[in-house]
């Protein structure tokens, strides 16, 4: 039996392979994958979804390599500098195919160069390196950084003429580095020698973004290591690519499926295979000596757990992946130490994948909580729900929450943003919480590349939250079996900022951009009055209620548009409590100047709950006062202790352009407060800062 004395945390290993190097040197499984890849020469892009090993294998393969003496050069780009050569590639052009074709050309430079160095470390081949045309280039490129990505991108940057277009520059960039020469030198120098080259590429996913540039880079890096070892003999590569990365290429580059595609090699893991590399990890962890597998697993679990079924039913629990196994065996080991017990049981099971479900329910609201405000409050809305909904089902839970009255300001104004609740939808299922059922397949398909499905739902068409939070949020659910867990793209921690901006762009770019087509004058007067409804909506969520356009129209004195001052904090507070407007108006003239009868008209509708403040909004391009009648038209109710303020279309449009970020929500109640203050200080003292 295992001893209660051992450390039992992390027992089985760390579930990150760049911490878990003693456990993969004392009880590395070599499963079908690995043996496939040792092989195989020809399968150069190793494609497995996030935890099935990609990382493991990289560092697995470099130690065999090592052991026979190969030459190996290791790349494992970090983020910065990933984010670094984003900003290279972009001045090639803003399309995949022309910033693959610069790539390509780049990385194939600097692969020969990171060769050229590795052998000019070897004494046999040193002599000839210093003796030929690649002395020059290969100190020049040593000088130019430590890491091959950083090296790339001064080396590019070099390369680029100003005011020189991107296609002629990625028409000369070969000739520029002598990209012929240098191979065709390096490649007589390896034909000198007996030994192999291997080239292991992982972590391309650091600094990855799923748009245009980040797939061109990628898409690049690929062909760049294939011509690679193609033109060089001995040469071996492996480049590890995520699951969501590859589609994302197949889908950009219509040539992919042509020139890569028969190049690929899927990570795949069995039951029977993950069930070997559990009993591995329990021999070393435990320090055990019992040789058969279902022996070894019998003795460290209760008997319902038992066996090849009773490890399927932890599998289960998981989406079949070597991280999810380790992961939840690791916290249900450590569960049942804290117990003094010696063997697992089926509770220590469910409480580690709750509390694994919970970890990563937590981390989806804290990773996108400042670009998807109201993210909590949504995906918790689902609790106690089953797995499986129709789009109807689910509009109705979105419904309730959107329709909240205890909303903060900030979700609320988010949610008036992405609107419909399928717009809601499709925001859940672009962060991966929920997966869109494929009629053609069968399978539930989910967000890959943080981006919304473009498709329109129908009532009828089916979505499934995806089972890593089903235990956390109390989720009814059939169990996962193999098939159907394979078809679930795990990417969570793929972050959405860009799409997510990309949407509130979007939508706060069109309502700007309505107002460019309302005239101005009494034509367009209706459609500029609800332009002005929805902006003061949006900027002013959750901070005025009930907005209605012309409440009172059959009224003598009718007003344009009141909202319901809630006067919660900051600029509204501060107009309640000196002014007493609880009903506040906004007068609404579709045209440019204002003169002394429109504040009159204003400051007739004032008086009891609508207290001693309203605003005009005019079509004027200054928001100041001009001295004059409007500065004079100002001062005279300003004196009859009334404040109404001017405000311009244009100075909405401003404040729109500033909301484009969630964090500034609120950055309206601060202009405006600004602009009350100008109002106060400056042209009731008969000051302005325009001439008439």
């Amino acid at each position: 039996m295992p001893s209660t004395q051992t450390n039992w945390s992390n027992i089985l290993g760390d579930v990150r392979a760049e911490n878990d190097h003693e456990m993969l040197d004392k009880a590395f499984y070599e499963w079908q994958g690995y043996k496939s890849l040792i092989e195989a020469d020809d399968r150069f892009v190793i494609v497995g979804r996030r935890g099935t090993g990609k990382s493991a294998l990289t560092y697995r393969l470099m130690k065999d390599c090592e052991a026979r003496k190969d030459f190996v050069i290791v790349v494992k780009p970090d983020e910065e500098e990933f984010i670094g050569l984003r900003s290279v590639a972009s001045k090639f052009g803003n399309t995949v195919p022309r910033i693959r074709a610069a790539i390509k050309i780049g990385w194939r430079y600097a692969l020969i160069m990171e060769i050229a160095s590795n052998l000019n470390r070897y004494y046999k081949t040193s002599q000839l390196i210093d003796s030929s045309k690649l002395k020059i280039p290969l100190k020049e490129w040593e000088s130019r950084g430590t890491t091959i990505i950083r090296r790339l991108r001064l080396t590019l940057n070099n390369l680029i003429i100003p005011n020189e277009s991107p296609e002629d520059c990625i028409a000369e960039l070969a000739h520029r580095i002598n990209i012929d020469e240098v191979q065709k030198v390096l490649s007589e120098i390896i034909q000198t020698l007996n030994k192999r080259t291997v080239i292991l590429i992982d972590r391309l996913d650091e600094g990855y973004e799923p748009d245009d540039i980040g797939i061109g880079i990628i898409d690049g890096i690929i062909y760049g290591t294939d011509d690679t070892r193609t033109h060089f003999a001995n040469t071996k590569a492996a480049l590890f690519l995520r699951d969501n990365i590859f589609r994302a290429i197949q889908r950009a580059d219509q040539d992919f499926s042509r020139n890569i595609e028969g190049n690929v090699l899927r990570l795949h893991w069995d039951i029977q295979e993950l069930f070997y590399l559990v009993c591995r990890r329990i021999r070393k962890g435990f320090s055990l000596e019992v040789e058969s597998d279902p022996k070894l697993w019998n003795r460290v679990t209760e008997q319902q757990l038992h066996g090849i079924e009773g490890f399927r039913r932890c599998l289960q629990m998981t989406l079949y992946r070597p991280r999810d196994i380790v992961s939840l065996l690791n916290n249900a080991f450590s569960n049942a130490s804290k117990q003094a017990r010696t063997v697992l049981i089926n509770e220590d099971l469910v409480a580690s994948s709750k509390y694994i479900s919970e970890v990563r329910f937590d981390d989806l609201s804290k990773e996108y909580s400042s670009v998807f405000p109201g993210i909590e409050i949504l995906t918790k809305s689902f609790s106690g729900s089953k797995s499986k909904l129709t789009i109807l089902e689910a509009r109705e839970i979105i419904s309730k929450v959107t329709k909240r009255q205890d909303l903060d300001p900030q979700t609320l104004q988010h949610f008036l943003l992405l609107g419909s609740p399928d717009e809601v939808l499709k925001a859940l299922y672009s962060v991966g919480f929920i997966g869109l059922l494929d009629k053609t397949s069968g399978n539930f398909v989910f967000c890959h590349d943080g981006r919304k499905p473009g498709n329109t739902f129908t009532d009828v068409d089916s979505i499934l939250i995806h089972p890593c939070y089903w235990t956390a949020l109390n989720i009814a659910h059939e169990p996962l079996d193999a098939s159907s867990a394979q078809e679930i793209y795990d990417e969570y921690e793929i972050t959405i900022v860009s799409q997510s901006k990309e949407t509130r762009d979007q939508k706060i770019g069109q309502i700007i951009s309505e107002l460019q087509v309302i005239d101005v004058g009494d034509s367009d007067a209706a459609m500029f009055e609800d332009w002005c409804k929805r902006v003061i909506e949006l900027i002013f969520a959750g901070q005025l209620t009930n907005i209605q356009l012309r409440p009172n129209n059959n009224a003598a004195s009718r007003r344009d548009i009141v909202g319901t001052n809630e006067g919660l904090e900051g600029f509204w507070k501060r107009i309640l409590n000196d002014y007493g407007t609880r009903q506040t108006v906004f007068e609404v003239k579709n045209y440019e100047k204002l003169s002394v009868n429109e504040y009159r008209q204003v400051y007739s509708y004032l008086g009891k709950e609508y207290g001693k403040c309203a605003f005009i909004i005019c079509r004027d391009k200054t928001k100041e006062l001009v001295k004059g009648a409007e500065l004079e038209a100002f001062r005279e109710f300003y004196y009859k202790d009334t404040v109404i303020l001017k405000l311009t279309a244009n100075f909405l449009t401003s404040i729109l352009q500033k909301i484009r970020s969630p964090q500034k929500f609120d950055v309206a109640q601060e202009t405006f407060k600004k602009h009350l203050d100008e109002h106060i200080r400056l042209y009731a003292n008969g000051q302005t800062k325009t001439k008439k």
